[in-house]
């Protein structure tokens, strides 16, 4: 008996850890991008690049290693079921209680694991993520500036940079604004500088030669100090708002003892997540007893149908979820009720199916209610396809008529035909499956992610509700190419599995004619992901970024600081206001400062409380404000006016409305304009430049994955849905986790702009071409 036990185990084992790995991908996907992303950008050692990555896990295995225990028992369970080995083990008096004991076994084995991860590892690993990229940003903080642009990531501080060499160690050209908060502000500007990085106390230092510090006081213009240096040395704090205070600990982040502890106004978000912490390993139990008696249920389908329920239970499960830990955390109902009302709706299900499986056919009414199910969806199903195979006959004369077999086995006919519809009806049934499957879990898992700021700021259901359809049209764009890829490797896994294949060959059909329907169903993809691009997606990532921001408390717009804004003008001019209205076309406190191109240093500086502009003269009017000519080290000239009119300030009103946005809330026309006038005031265009070739390489991955998948469906074609499905979580890491570093080498100026795009689809173009003609046909 215990070599059952360990068949069963084994079975059940193999199959959970495939299913840990998809979900474990899908979800992990986004923050492979953010990982990228501090890797491109900062040279960690190996220690910690290797901790980044780990502590990036346990949150997610939380949600994956429950899923996995069900895809584990559903599929195989479901396998030994279509292969009558759950029959024979009837027939031969092993009942339930022999399959109860692996099955449970696995069960109480990923409940521990993820008892682990929710309490213990799960806290710690966000600390150190946020620990670990917060240093890894400290110590290459250097490597952050770019040359005419202007960084604000420096604590009370604005820098602005001509040119930077490839070291990024040697400045040349300085600017350097710094303010306390009040009135008073000093500028110090260089012609040039050495930078060093200093890791342990986490500061830049920088050796300052040939230059100037002007300090100023707009109250009293008449207070101006001016000193000239040599060189001079200076440390820059490294530091995105410059508080002296440590972030809000989220409760994610909390020990078990701080949340019981709780009794202020947070108390009941403390106890949702204790209870989450809990709910979760209990999940693992749930999940597998309710797919014991699931998975056991003779049926066709075999591993495919097993995983299509996997990914149905567990939508329902966590949407069932997401909605009563809303209704605990606004008091609707109590805190443990709401937490664990899926589990109880789990455990029932499961006691009123688990007789079932003595019987393997079952008398419960719920079993009964399942099975006539099942008959009348076949039922159907036939009939639909009885229908479809008379109307083709007739369109066509027959399925055989079309065919011109030669020498060579080569198929010719019109397109398409009755093979076209079979196979592309199969793959858009896997393709929307996992579509609709990756978006929810996605979602879900968003949502706990977001559940402390929505507490924390009281966003409404109706902002949360509306925030996740916005999202969903991302997710749709961003996972499509992957639900293709998986889906090509089900539906041709299986057909090889069933010898179709080696039917078509044998009536003299070839592969590449079999997969005519499939590269044309790709192309079809990149044209509606580009038109969605195009369309309607920049619209809904605009608002899904509005809503994000008030769930998390942000200001609804993206400069760094709001009130201090520092714009590149003509003529090596720098502009900084206090306020701009674009209506009224009106500056609040507007200062110029001209610059000498060749030595970086101050001509002349103004200074304007109000300045307004007149349509018909064609230019700015400056009131009460003073004004400075500067030469050698020295004023040279000074001189306050109520109103005056400067011909040097020759911008337009439209120069100063640029609206700093997302590269994802512009179609390809609006993007490529908005980077020749970034570029124009002074902003780094690397990463929207990035983004601007993405948009069509990015789209264009959907029939070059699936050219590449083809060939490797037929090698695993053996193994079915299954190993289709491990093959393309392969893949596809692969892809993603290449395209993510190409991206974030480009956006970091490593690497042009369209060679960090459009490398990841070269590269997989040439591997799919290769295997693709190497396909036995």
């Amino acid at each position: 008996m215990r070599i059952i036990d360990r068949y069963i185990f084994r079975e059940v084992l193999r199959h959970a850890l495939l299913g840990l790995g998809v979900f474990t991908f899908v979800i992990f996907v986004p923050q492979l991008v953010q990982i990228m992303n501090v890797v491109a950008r900062h040279s960690g050692d190996a220690r910690q690049i290797t901790l980044l990555f780990l502590s990036a896990f346990p949150r997610v295995l939380t949600f994956s290693v429950p899923i996995g225990v069900l895809v584990g028992v559903l599929i195989g369970l479901g396998r030994m079921s279509a292969d009558s080995e759950l029959i024979a083990m009837n027939a031969a008096g092993m009942g339930l209680k022999r399959i109860l004991l692996p099955v449970g076994v696995l069960a109480l084995l990923a409940a521990g694991v993820t008892l682990c991860m929710t309490v213990w590892l799960g806290p710690i690993s966000v600390r150190t993520l946020r620990a670990l990229e917060e240093r890894l940003r400290s110590t290459q903080v250097s490597f952050e500036v770019q040359p005419r642009v202007f960084s604000e990531q420096f604590p009370h501080l604005v820098l602005y940079v001509q040119d930077i060499t490839a070291t990024a160690m040697n400045w040349h050209g300085v600017f350097l604004a710094e303010s306390d908060g009040g009135d008073v502000s000093r500028l110090t500007l260089a012609e040039d500088a050495i930078v060093v990085a200093d890791r342990d106390q986490g500061k830049l230092q920088l050796y300052l030669h040939s230059g100037s510090v002007h300090e100023s006081q707009t109250q009293g213009p008449e207070h101006y100090g001016l000193s000239a240096f040599g060189e001079r040395d200076l440390a820059l704090a490294v530091g995105g708002t410059g508080a002296t205070q440590e972030p809000g600990v989220v409760d994610s982040e909390r020990p078990l003892r701080q949340l019981l502890a709780d009794r202020g106004p947070k108390a009941r978000e403390s106890r949702v997540e204790f209870h989450r912490r809990f709910a979760f390993p209990a999940a693992c139990l749930v999940f597998a007893f309710v797919a014991l008696p699931v998975g056991s249920r003779p049926r066709r389908g075999g591993r495919a149908a097993g995983f299509v329920l996997a990914v149905a239970l567990v939508c329902a499960y966590y949407i069932v979820f997401v909605f009563c830990a809303e209704l605990a955390r606004d008091g609707s109902m109590p805190t443990w009720l709401g937490i664990w009302t899926a589990n109880i709706l789990m455990a029932l299900a499961a006691i009123a199916l688990l007789p079932s499986v003595e019987r393997l056919g079952g008398e419960t009414w719920l079993g009964d209610a399942l099975t006539g199910l099942t008959h009348g969806w076949r039922r159907l199903k036939a009939r639909s396809k009885a229908k479809e195979k008379h109307e083709f006959a007739v369109r066509h004369h027959d399925f055989a008529a079309p065919l011109e077999s030669s020498t060579h086995g080569r198929f010719v006919g019109r397109f398409p035909q009755v093979l076209d519809y079979y196979v592309l009806r199969n793959f858009l049934f896997y393709f929307v499956l996992l579509l609709v499957g990756f978006v929810l879990l996605f979602e879900i898992f968003t949502f706990f992610d977001l559940l402390d700021d929505i507490a924390q700021h009281r966003a409404s259901s109706v902002e949360v509700s509306s925030y996740f359809r916005y999202l969903s049209y991302y997710l749709t764009y961003q996972l499509a190419p992957l639900a293709c890829l998986v889906s090509i490797l089900i539906t041709l896994g299986v057909m090889t599995k069933n010898n179709e294949l080696v039917a078509f060959k044998a009536a003299g059909i070839s592969l590449y004619r079999v997969a005519l329907p499939l590269l044309f169903a790709g192309a079809i993809a990149t044209a509606a992901l580009i038109a969605f691009d195009q369309s309607y997606l920049p619209y809904a990532n605009k608002r899904a970024e509005e809503l994000h921001s008030i769930i998390k408390g942000l200001p609804a717009q993206t400069y760094f600081q709001p009130q201090r804004q520092w714009i590149l003008g003509n003529n090596s001019k720098i502009y900084n206001y206090q306020l701009f209205d674009p209506d009224r076309v009106l500056f609040g406190g507007l200062s110029v400062f001209e610059l000498d191109s060749q030595k970086f240093s101050l001509r002349r500086r103004v200074y304007a409380d109000r300045a307004y502009w007149e349509p018909q003269q064609h230019a700015w009017i400056l009131e009460s404000g003073w004004i400075r000519d500067f030469q050698a080290g020295s004023i040279t000239r000074y001189a306050e006016f109520q109103v005056m009119e400067l011909p040097e300030i020759d911008e337009p009103p439209a120069y100063f409305t640029r609206e700093i946005r997302q590269s994802s809330e512009m179609d390809w026309f609006e993007l490529r304009s908005y980077i020749a006038k970034l570029r124009h005031a002074g902003f780094d265009v690397a990463r929207f430049s990035v983004q601007l070739h993405k948009k069509l390489a990015f789209p264009l991955i959907a029939p070059i994955i699936i050219m590449l998948a083809i060939p490797f469906s037929i090698l695993v074609g053996s193994r079915g849905a299954v190993g289709g499905l491990a093959l393309g979580v392969g893949i596809a890491v692969i892809y993603w986790a290449t395209a993510a570093l190409f991206e974030a080498l480009g956006a970091v100026g490593q690497l042009p702009p369209i060679l960090s795009a459009w490398s990841p689809d070269c590269i997989f173009l040439f591997c799919g071409l290769y295997f693709f003609l190497k396909m036995p046909t």
